[in-house]
C-alpha cells in the first residue's frame, strides 16, 4: 500500500512540472514586452498557447474583469498575430485578432491593472494594428472601405504614438527605443 501511495505521489509531482495551460513567461527587451520563447527573430508556434487561451477564455466568461486573464489573453493574441508571426499585412484574421487584443488590454487597464507590462503591450498592439494597414492598395478595397480603413489607421497611429510617448516618460532607460518605434507612416490610397 505504501508503494502505491509513493508511486502516486511521485506521479503527481512529476506531472505538475508538465502542466498544460501555463501562462507565457514574459521579459522586456529594449522596451518591448516579449514571451520568453520570443527572441525578436521569431515567435512561438501558432498552437503553442492554445490550451492556455481556452482556459483564459473560460476564466473571462466567469469574471470579465480579471485583469491578469485579460492581460495574458491579449498577449497571446498579440504574439500570434504580430509581424514576426504573420508578416503579410492582409493575413486573414490578424487584424480581427489584434483588435480583440486591443479591446482586452484596454479593458484590463480600465479595470485597474497597474502592471507596467500592460502599458507596454497596449502600445505594441496599437503599433501592430498600424502595420496591418501599410500594404493597402486602391485595387484591394472599395472607396468606402479605403476611407474607413484610413480613419482606423489614423486613430491607431495617434493612440500608438501617444502611448509610446507615455512609455518614454515613464521608462527613461528605454525612452530612445520607444521614440524609435513611433508610427510615421502616412496612409496612402
Amino acid at each position: 500500500m505504501n508503494k502505491i501511495k509513493t508511486s502516486l505521489t511521485l506521479i503527481l509531482i512529476i506531472s505538475s512540472f508538465y502542466c498544460y495551460g501555463q501562462l507565457p513567461q514574459t521579459k522586456t527587451i529594449n522596451g518591448l514586452i516579449v514571451t520568453v520563447e520570443d527572441n525578436l527573430l521569431n515567435s512561438p508556434p501558432k498552437g503553442k498557447y492554445a490550451k492556455t487561451a481556452d482556459s483564459l477564455d473560460k476564466k473571462l466568461i466567469k469574471n470579465p474583469n480579471d485583469t491578469t486573464s485579460l492581460f495574458y489573453r491579449a498577449l497571446i493574441y498579440y504574439v500570434h498575430n504580430q509581424m514576426l508571426a504573420e508578416p503579410y499585412q492582409h493575413t486573414k484574421g490578424t487584424l480581427e485578432n489584434l483588435t480583440k487584443a486591443k479591446t482586452q488590454i484596454e479593458h484590463a487597464l480600465k479595470a485597474g491593472m497597474t502592471d507596467f507590462r500592460a502599458k507596454q503591450l497596449r502600445a505594441q498592439i496599437y503599433n501592430e494594428l498600424c502595420f496591418r494597414f501599410t500594404d493597402d492598395q486602391s485595387w484591394m478595397f472599395t472607396k468606402a472601405q479605403m476611407v474607413s480603413r484610413k480613419n482606423l489607421f489614423e486613430n491607431y497611429k495617434i493612440m500608438a504614438n501617444r502611448y509610446l510617448d507615455e512609455l518614454a516618460l515613464q521608462d527613461k532607460s528605454s525612452a530612445y527605443q520607444y521614440t524609435k518605434r513611433k508610427v510615421s507612416y502616412i496612409y496612402k490610397f
